[in-house]
């Protein structure tokens, strides 16, 4: 894992790797897209460019899970901005949609912080709601349209991991962590 002067982008998408649950990790690029790039040189992924990009977080979303292997069986969604997830929080979110999949692949595991009830990142959710992704938009408020028409779908899971939901969108919020 890199040291704290590596890119944001490189500690978040280093944890996806390192957990070992994923075989695939996608990076949409967008804003800045070439920064990024070569910010994540040697790292084992692929990336998605998304030219809409200005159009919001939601057109980079459906463009990252379109181009998720047809063999996926779940995807996880996570924002770039989100760092300070632990490893053994994505291995057990993803263990626990390998145990939801014995039954069904229309599923949504949202994290929760255990101690305050509050949902955070990544959304693992089972093939069977992809579509559903596919149609989200900025005016219905994006993933949070999507789950307010599978409430029935999703499966809380909680965690003792407050990275679930630190994002870092300034420096100030850098300086509190």
């Amino acid at each position: 894992m890199e040291g704290v002067k590596a890119p944001l982008i490189r500690h978040t998408v280093g944890k996806f790797i390192e957990s070992g649950v994923f075989n695939e990790v996608l990076v949409v690029l967008g804003f800045q897209g070439d920064l990024v790039r070569e910010s994540l040189t040697g790292l084992n992924l692929r990336f998605v460019i998304n030219e809409d990009y200005e159009l919001g977080m939601s057109s980079s979303v459906v463009r990252g899970v379109k181009a998720v292997s047809s063999e996926a069986d779940v995807v996880a969604i996570h924002p770039g901005d989100v760092p300070y997830i632990k490893v053994s929080t994505l291995r057990e979110l993803i263990n626990y949609a390998r145990e939801l999949l014995k039954k069904s692949d229309a599923f949504v595991v949202v994290p929760r912080l255990a101690s305050i009830m509050r949902t955070g990142h990544p959304l693992v959710i089972g093939r069977k709601l992809l579509v559903g992704v596919y149609q989200i938009s900025e005016e219905e408020l994006g993933l949070k349209g999507f789950l307010r028409r599978n409430t029935d779908k999703i499966h809380y899971y909680d965690v003792d991991d407050v990275g679930i939901l630190r994002d870092v969108d300034t420096l100030e919020d850098l300086k509190k962590v």
